[in-house]
């Protein structure tokens, strides 16, 4: 079974395991353009206000966003996912730092037809979401993580 799969990775070989997904997906996965959204992401995810309606879970690390991502995908994507998985426990998986790339920026791709970031010129920048997710869904726990990865300016 592909979560089982997905559960049983490492931190590091979830994230590789993501990128891998999000590329084979077509994904445009430029590493500045990663870092530059990563750092709008953090601003979003620091909103009290997003905090309070999102519910983060404090305790989510960069690889507990990559597994939500990953079976979040595998909803309509399973093959893609089992694969990436697999390969990142071997020794051909590309290894990445995810404070280098990061994590945010690449859940955000991932869910990228259920959740924007969106900027308001006046509140900078926040996320919008398409429908409100149940927070015992796979989206609402994958969000949860992901704003969870960001503490409170």
């Amino acid at each position: 079974m592909v979560g089982n799969r997905v559960m049983a990775l490492s931190d590091d070989e979830a994230v590789a395991a993501l990128w891998m997904v999000l590329e084979q997906q077509g994904a445009p996965l430029d590493v500045a353009q990663l870092r530059a959204d990563e750092a709008r992401v953090a601003e979003a995810a620091g909103r009290d206000d997003i905090r309070a309606e999102i519910g983060p879970d404090e305790k989510a690390t960069p690889g507990d966003a990559s597994r939500a991502a990953l079976l979040y995908l595998a909803e309509s994507d399973a093959d893609t996912v089992a694969r990436a998985a697999e390969i990142a426990t071997t020794d051909r998986a590309e290894r990445f730092d995810p404070a280098l790339i990061g994590v945010g920026a690449l859940v955000m791709i991932a869910i990228r037809t259920e959740f924007k970031l969106e900027r308001d010129p006046e509140k900078g920048w926040s996320f919008k979401v398409h429908h409100k997710p149940m927070r015992d869904s796979t989206l609402g726990r994958l969000i949860s993580k992901l704003i969870g990865l960001y503490p409170q300016p």
